[in-house]
């Protein structure tokens, strides 16, 4: 089996100086790049030129074997994408003949060597695969910016092979068969999984020995004239479910006015006898406003039994609410990425509210700002939870006329939309749990990608990445869920147990392999963590240590008054310690103090 030896991608020892050491490493990590990587470069550029290296029946064995040596069960993928340019191509036939590449012995005596020539023979040129670094000047004082020590000259963020739209469920072909870009397509992808995750009553899988369900979190990043604005159509997926639910409410509100006008009278002539009064409805629906506030938001997903979507396509909306006294919910947000029990005091009924298991999703959209707005930094706990797809810039003008005489895109997301509404109401009237189930050799696949990704991301001391890595693990196995499901509805085979297909599990590791990409230009953006400590002990940390076990704000205005810190910025501090949870506002004026509670 080949090795990935990352020596061989790095300069000498004899070529670096110690006054270079902090730019090499930055270098070193830059052109690290493993026989994987190499290989599934020369894979995209097959898919996208459409290049075909399998026709000749040797050769295709001869390249199931080079990849079942170097790379075990994780090379499949990439055998399917190979194969995929083949006009005969057939995935189950693709499956069994890797699981025989596998267990043959000569899997080791065909090397990658054969793949590069073969790709070569065909016309790929190899050399184009290979990164440049390009060191930018320095300037004579002061600090270098990190970003600005060395730059990569990489290509624009990968978008999804086309291997992943052959082996979709029908209903999402149909969804990306009308963009006119691939990025476009991609976006359209990843809108519909997020919203239609929110929409599927009754399913759930295993995962880490807890229930799951399909909810997805997606930020969309992308400067103005990107097209992001397409996003919108997937709103359009799931709003007759919304419609849904506001029919529903309404027809009980005129119900609820009957029976209170009846209570009325019925109170007028038993003068002195108790009359039961009406429960009045509950406000049920899909969508989620961004903009509420935190006790509004909770009721909300309560009154829907924790289910929700938040589908805001300007990211400042939602950050200008965290930042607000009373609609700051980013705690519950995180809390129910997870399932975590929400709760929350309601004034107007005086009672205490549990949301046992909050099944909430969420669509956002934005420029790199509002990232940070919404995710100050890494630590916050946001940022590992979302799904983040950069988009570029249109480069070109596109002819907005093309396809003017036939239906509009928003008749033709409406119609997708009514069908779905019907596929949500087979699996509200379902009645049992439908849980999805993973085969042995789906699991070994599964784990083997995301264990040599974590290797990948310790070797390079991604730290501060770990937490994403992990969390789309649970984001790959929600997409399992949501493929899964929506081809057992279309094939009527609906049941309590459902089994993950190949092509469903290939898939959501591929866009999994692909987000991570776009996970980590991202996360640039956001300010690198100050690590050096200070000699002596901030304002801000003696605030801190000086706050009691629980306070009010006019003990903790006093607090910063003898240690000279303005209203303002104890108040600023003390939104800072909330959103960090280092305390906990358990009222109007009332906190509890997290850290020393702990103690």
């Amino acid at each position: 089996m080949l090795k990935f030896e990352p020596k061989k991608y790095l300069p000498s020892s004899s070529e670096t100086t110690p006054e270079k050491a902090s730019t090499v490493k930055v270098a070193q990590e830059s052109l690290v790049i493993d026989d994987y990587e190499k290989v599934k470069e020369v894979v995209s550029i097959l898919e996208t030129s459409k290049t075909d290296i399998t026709a000749n029946y040797r050769d295709w064995i001869k390249i199931g074997f080079a990849f079942a040596g170097a790379f075990g069960g994780m090379g499949e993928d990439l055998f399917q994408r190979v194969s995929s340019n083949y006009p005969s191509y057939d995935s189950e036939n693709c499956r069994k003949q890797y699981k025989k590449c596998l267990r043959s012995k000569k899997s080791g005596r065909t090397t990658l060597g054969t793949f590069f020539h073969l790709a070569k023979s065909a016309g790929i040129s190899i050399d184009q695969t290979q990164p440049k670094v390009v060191p930018l000047p320095t300037k004579p004082k002061g600090v270098i910016p990190k970003e600005e020590v060395f730059r990569v000259s990489e290509a624009p963020l990968p978008v999804m092979p086309a291997s992943v739209y052959k082996q979709l469920p029908n209903f999402f072909k149909e969804i990306t068969a009308h963009a006119v870009r691939e990025q476009e397509k991609d976006l359209l992808l990843l809108g519909s999984l997020t919203a239609i995750s929110a929409c599927l009553p009754n399913v759930c899988g295993l995962y880490d020995n807890n229930i799951i369900y399909p909810n997805l979190f997606l930020f969309v990043t992308a400067p103005a004239s990107s097209g992001k604005g397409r996003i919108n159509l997937c709103r359009r997926l799931v709003y007759p479910i919304h419609q849904h639910k506001r029919d529903m409410t309404n027809s009980q509100k005129t119900q609820y006015e009957v029976e209170m006008a009846e209570y009325f009278d019925l109170k007028k002539s038993k003068k002195g006898e108790a009359v039961s009064k009406p429960d009045p409805p509950r406000e049920q629906l899909l969508f989620i406003p961004a903009n509420s506030s935190a006790t509004g938001a909770f009721e909300l997903l309560a009154n829907n039994d924790g289910k929700g979507l938040i589908f805001e396509t300007e990211g400042d909306t939602l950050a200008q609410a965290f930042k607000s006294e009373h609609g700051n919910y980013s705690d519950g947000f995180r809390k129910a990425f997870h399932h975590e029990q929400i709760s929350y005091y309601r004034r107007t009924a005086s009672e205490y509210v549990d949301i046992q298991s909050p099944q909430l999703s969420a669509v956002l959209s934005g420029t790199a700002d509002q990232v940070l707005s919404l995710m100050p930094d890494a630590e916050n706990g946001l940022f590992s939870r979302f799904i983040f797809f950069e988009m570029q810039r249109q480069k070109e003008w596109r002819n907005v006329f093309l396809g003017t005489n036939t239906q509009s895109l928003d008749n033709i997301f409406d119609t997708l939309g009514q069908r779905y509404l019907q596929y949500y109401h087979t699996l509200e009237g379902f009645g049992n749990e439908i849980r999805v189930h993973l085969q042995p050799h789906q699991i070994e696949q599964f784990n083997t990608f995301f264990s040599k990704e974590y290797d990948k991301f310790q070797f390079l001391q991604k730290t501060g990445l770990e937490a994403s890595l992990f969390r789309l693990g649970l984001i790959c196995y929600r997409m399992v869920l949501i493929f899964t499901t929506i081809r057992a509805l279309e094939g009527g085979t609906l049941s309590k147990k459902l089994r993950c297909q190949d092509a469903d599990i290939s898939n959501a590791i591929t866009i999994v392999e692909t987000l991570l990409l776009h996970t980590q230009k991202v996360y640039r953006y956001l300010p690198e963590k100050q690590t050096v400590l200070s000699r002596e002990k901030t304002k801000k940390e003696c605030f801190l240590e000086k706050l009691s076990l629980s306070f009010t704000t006019q003990e903790y205005k006093n607090i910063a008054s003898t240690l000279h810190i303005p209203e303002k910025t104890a108040e600023r501090y003390i939104n800072q310690f909330v959103k960090k949870e280092y305390i906990e506002r358990v009222g109007h004026g009332q906190y509890v103090h997290q850290l020393k509670k702990a103690e």
